[in-house]
C-alpha cells in the first residue's frame, strides 16, 4: 500500500486529489493540507513508523514553496519521494525543482490516471514528468552547450556535477562526500565558470545530456 501525503492550497483541489489517491486500492491517503505550517503539524502528528512513501506537493503554496516544504519534510522522513503537481511549466523552475532533490513534475492538467501512475512509478524509485513538463525540459536542453566541455572539469567535479544532476541538494552532497557545505558551493561556483554556463540548471542540464546523474 502506497502511502500519500497531499498538500494543495486550493480546497476544491485538495479534496479532489484526497478521493482520487483515496479510490485506489493501492493507495491511501496519509494526510492532507492547504498550507507549509499545516504539512507540519501533520507530519508531526504522523507515527514514526509509517511515513508517507510520496509526498504529492503544490509549487506555490500561501506560506512558503512545495519544493522546500518537499526537503523539509525528507529530512524527516529520508526515504519519502516528492511529486510536484503544479500549473508552472517554465523549464528553469522544472529544472531548479528537480536539481533541488524533486523525483517528479507533473502538471495539474493531466489526466487522472497519469497522475496514479506517476506516484505508483514515483514510489518505485522513477522519475516522471508530465508531457508538457518534459517537453519543457528537452527544449532547455536543446540550447546546452556541446557536452565535450566536461573534460574541463577533475574528477572531484565530475563527481559533484553526477550528484547534482541526480537531483541531490548540497546538503546532501556535503554528507555523501563528507566535505562541508560551503566548499561544494564553491566548487560548483568554479564549475559554471570552467563549463561557460550561467546558471547551476545550465550545468545540470549538460552533466544528464552527457549521460551523468543516471
Amino acid at each position: 500500500m502506497i502511502r500519500v501525503l497531499l498538500v494543495d492550497d486550493h480546497p476544491v483541489v485538495l479534496a479532489g486529489l484526497s478521493a482520487l489517491v483515496g479510490a485506489d486500492p493501492g493507495m491511501e491517503v496519509a494526510g492532507a493540507a492547504g498550507t507549509v505550517a499545516a504539512a507540519l503539524a501533520l507530519a508531526d502528528d504522523l507515527p514514526g513508523d509509517q511515513p508517507p512513501d510520496v509526498c504529492v506537493l503544490d509549487l506555490h503554496l500561501p506560506d512558503g514553496d512545495g519544493v522546500a516544504l518537499g526537503l523539509r519534510l525528507r529530512e524527516r522522513w529520508v526515504s519519502t519521494r516528492l511529486v510536484i503537481l503544479t500549473m508552472a511549466r517554465e523549464p528553469v523552475t522544472v529544472l531548479r525543482s528537480l536539481a533541488d532533490g524533486v523525483d517528479s513534475y507533473l502538471l495539474k492538467d493531466a489526466p487522472p490516471e497519469e497522475l496514479l501512475g506517476a506516484i505508483r512509478a514515483t514510489a518505485a524509485g522513477s522519475v516522471v514528468l508530465s508531457a508538457g513538463a518534459s517537453a519543457s525540459v528537452r527544449v532547455a536542453a536543446s540550447a546546452v552547450p556541446d557536452t565535450d566541455v566536461l573534460g574541463r572539469l577533475d574528477a572531484r567535479d565530475r563527481e559533484i556535477l553526477d550528484l547534482l544532476a541526480r537531483g541531490l541538494t548540497t546538503q546532501q552532497i556535503s554528507g555523501r562526500l563528507f566535505l562541508a557545505p560551503k566548499t561544494i558551493r564553491n566548487r560548483v561556483s568554479e564549475m559554471l565558470t570552467k563549463l561557460d554556463v550561467g546558471s547551476r540548471e545550465d550545468a545540470i542540464s549538460l552533466a544528464r545530456s552527457a549521460g551523468l546523474g543516471r
